[in-house]
């Protein structure tokens, strides 16, 4: 029986300094995106770099959804994207993907291509239904 591979996430620009360090002090294995690309990079080069490298992304942009060729690169490199939306801190964002962090690797191993984790009252954060994009 193999071994579960261990996730990498990685955390798109917009998501700054804090949240990156407060996951990774959780114990979290993440990559940020000023690591590894430059400022201007377009969204869909890096979704799909981070689709090749086998990494999770993570996001606060939900805007990406209504981009055609992002749509387009999360699909044809399988990229797992997901998107806290909704008016949180950085410290409430990070706390909601903590708590959703085991539904995320279970999204994950079923493939699923994006997740929203919803917190638009500033109260207790949700997961929403895993949304297929295509």
């Amino acid at each position: 029986m193999n071994e579960p591979r261990e996730l990498i996430f990685f955390t798109d620009r917009d998501l700054g300094r804090q949240f990156p360090a407060l996951l990774r002090a959780a114990g979290v294995q993440l990559e940020r995106h000023d690591d590894h690309f430059g400022p201007d990079t377009p969204d869909e080069e890096w979704i799909g770099e981070i689709g090749r490298r086998g990494w999770i992304a993570v996001s606060r942009d939900a805007r990406i959804r209504y981009s055609p060729l992002a749509h387009s690169v999360l699909m044809e490199c399988g990229t797992n994207l997901f998107v806290l939306v909704g008016k949180l801190t950085t410290a409430e964002a990070a706390e909601a993907f903590l708590k959703w962090r085991e539904k995320i690797a279970e999204t994950v191993a079923q493939r699923a291509r994006s997740l929203h984790c919803e917190n638009p009252t500033r109260r207790s954060p949700r997961l929403a239904s895993p949304q297929r994009l295509a």
